[in-house]
């Protein structure tokens, strides 16, 4: 039991790992959709649709990985953007709070990144 208990372990923390490694992509996927909002390659509602992926995505697997606090930022935020479209408010007002949520959420990925 012990050995199955380790490699159940051992496991885990690859998957850990490889969870970190993906959130550098996923910032970059931040990063690429309010380029393109602000740089008018594309509507704020594309911008926030692209942005909310990004949280859907962390918020479906941080928790089971021991970032449950980081995957209720996720799923907090994603509901922001979906309250926002909801409203209709994908205006520059709404985009402004996006956009502030989202410096909060790449700081705190910046934070368990220089943390791993």
């Amino acid at each position: 039991m012990e050995d199955l208990d380790q490699i159940m372990a051992q496991r885990l923390a690859k998957t850990r790992d490889l969870f970190l490694k993906v959130l550098a992509e996923r910032d970059r996927e931040i990063v690429e959709a309010r380029r393109k909002v602000e740089q008018d390659e594309a509507p704020i509602d594309l911008g926030m649709a692209e942005i909310r992926s990004v949280y859907h995505r962390i918020a479906g697997s941080a928790g089971s990985l021991g970032f449950a606090d980081f995957g209720d930022l996720a799923s907090t935020f994603e509901a922001t953007i979906d309250s926002l479209r909801e409203a209709r408010r994908t205006d520059p007002t709404g985009w402004a709070a996006v956009v502030r949520d989202s410096e909060i959420f790449r700081a705190r990925i910046a934070q368990l990144l220089q943390n791993r």
